[in-house]
């Protein structure tokens, strides 16, 4: 199995060094401390919420498949949500070129979206560290119960551009991952961001996460996630995120 294989499959669980069988199975639970930017505008839908996310992932010589699966404010029922993500690339021969796809879907009790992500990813590895960047089309199936039952969206929703980079490093004989990526969106059609909050033709959001890999089962780690025209909202807000996880 080669580098680029283990250490994407690494990137994308956030999880500690894969055995060669680039595979992984993990459980995270954590708090999103969403900062009052955020919890001034949604309440305690975005306040301190605890999660709990069952990670995936799987690369081989063919391609590589990454999935989760979150439970979010799961001590109130009134607000109690799903996120299911599904990212897989399948190689273009021997190059760093990959065929990309991705589907996320998020549900509250009041609105639900499933996004579509079809295109073309490029991904290396450079000894410690890995980079990959990817771009596609947006397709939005999206429902508000909020607003009117006939009020809803779908279709295409403009571009996709992502952005992962992560570094492993060894602090004071301490193993650490630090990993950044983000998230573009842009030429999204007025209906949708009307609907969704977000506003602004171009939003993004993303993350910073300091991962410290206890040993070959734990790991903790804090995350800083931010957002500005997306996730709900027009202009920016931001959490910090921790978390402890368990790797199978």
């Amino acid at each position: 199995m080669n580098k680029k294989i283990l250490s994407g499959i690494a990137a994308l669980s956030v999880c500690i060094p894969l055995t060669s069988n680039a595979a992984m199975l993990s459980v995270e639970a954590g708090l999103m401390d969403w900062r009052n930017s955020a919890s001034d505008y949604f309440g305690e839908a975005k306040n301190d919420n605890p999660y709990v996310k069952m990670i995936g992932a799987y690369g081989t010589d063919f391609g590589d498949i990454y999935a989760h699966v979150s439970l979010e404010n799961i001590d109130d029922t009134d607000l109690f949500g799903t996120e299911i993500n599904l990212v897989g690339q399948i190689n273009l021969g021997d190059t760093d070129f990959n065929l990309y796809g991705q589907v996320f879907d998020k549900s509250m009790p009041v609105w639900g979206e499933t996004n579509t992500l079809l295109g073309f990813s490029w991904d290396k590895s450079y000894d410690d560290t890995y980079v990959q960047l990817a771009l596609a089309a947006h397709i939005v199936n999206a429902t508000y119960k909020a607003f009117d039952s006939s009020f809803d969206e779908q279709g295409f929703n403009g571009g996709y551009a992502y952005l992962n980079i992560s570094q492993d490093l060894n602090i004071f004989n301490q193993d650490f991952k630090f990993v950044w990526w983000q998230e573009f969106y842009f030429g999204r059609n007025e209906h949708y961001l009307a609907l969704a909050g977000d506003m602004e033709d171009v939003g993004f959001n993303g993350q910073l996460r300091a991962n410290w890999i206890i040993n070959n089962n734990w790991s903790t780690a804090i995350s800083y996630r931010y957002a500005e025209n997306n996730l709900g909202k027009k202009g920016y807000h931001d959490a910090f995120f921790y978390s402890v996880q368990y790797k199978f």
